[in-house]
């Protein structure tokens, strides 16, 4: 059976608008993102370690590992040129993490299955615009506008972000009408990625470690969301 194919015309940012259940209403007072649990251990190395391996990313060259070019490139950078933005501006910096042990420990908490793993920094001046996530980068799409089962029931996949440091001055994170921040090292949310638009950026003067794990839910996953706290203290 051949699969459907989504048609996102001139704009990624319309697309997933249109698929979102969210209000889009500024003037509403609200929280739009799930505590889910708080990480202690240490670290520090391992920070330090994929420091050295990141590489700054754009839109169009975040999801390149093996092909040339991305399928979703050229339609998200529509969205920054209508907007006057720069189409080649860095959004973040970003590493593999998923052989470091450490990171494995805390992703399989969630219970996930076929999780990725993946170490962000942003530094002084990098922006992650406003969007809702669409997993462009999965390996299930194929380099293509293939629709893939979570198109059609968001619940089959989650992302969780985990912050590696405690929050400086400068460092924004938006999800909704809300702000993220103050944050404590190794606090982590989620959000319902097929409705919550979200942008971060750094206009401190200091790094924004972050993890950032995604895979396909389980029951174990949907209770760790479920009984979500800052107050759960998960010793790695």
């Amino acid at each position: 059976m051949s699969r459907k194919i989504e048609d996102w015309g001139d704009s990624r940012w319309e697309f997933t608008k249109n698929q979102s259940q969210w209000h889009f209403d500024a003037s509403i007072q609200s929280i739009d993102y799930q505590p889910v649990c708080t990480f202690t251990g240490d670290w520090t190395k391992e920070v330090e370690d994929c420091l050295k391996e990141v590489k700054p990313n754009t839109w169009a060259n975040r999801n390149i590992e093996v092909n040339d070019d991305v399928y979703t490139a050229s339609i998200e950078q529509n969205d920054l040129k209508k907007a006057g933005a720069d189409p080649d501006s860095q959004i973040f910096s970003r590493a593999n993490a998923k052989n470091i042990p450490i990171f494995k420990s805390i992703a399989n908490y969630f219970g996930m299955k076929d999780s990725a793993i993946k170490f962000h920094n942003q530094t002084t001046g990098q922006m992650l615009h406003w969007h809702i996530d669409n997993f462009a980068g999965r390996k299930e799409r194929d380099n293509s506008f293939t629709e893939i089962e979570a198109d059609k029931n968001p619940q089959l996949m989650r992302r969780f972000a985990i912050m590696l440091d405690d929050w400086k001055h400068g460092q924004v994170f938006q999800l909704g009408n809300s702000n993220w921040h103050q944050w404590k090292r190794g606090e982590c949310i989620t959000w319902e990625w097929r409705d919550i638009p979200h942008a971060t950026c750094n206009m401190g003067w200091n790094n924004r470690p972050m993890l950032q794990v995604t895979g396909w839910t389980t029951d174990t996953t949907h209770d760790v969301v479920k009984s979500g706290s800052f107050k759960n203290i998960v010793n790695i």
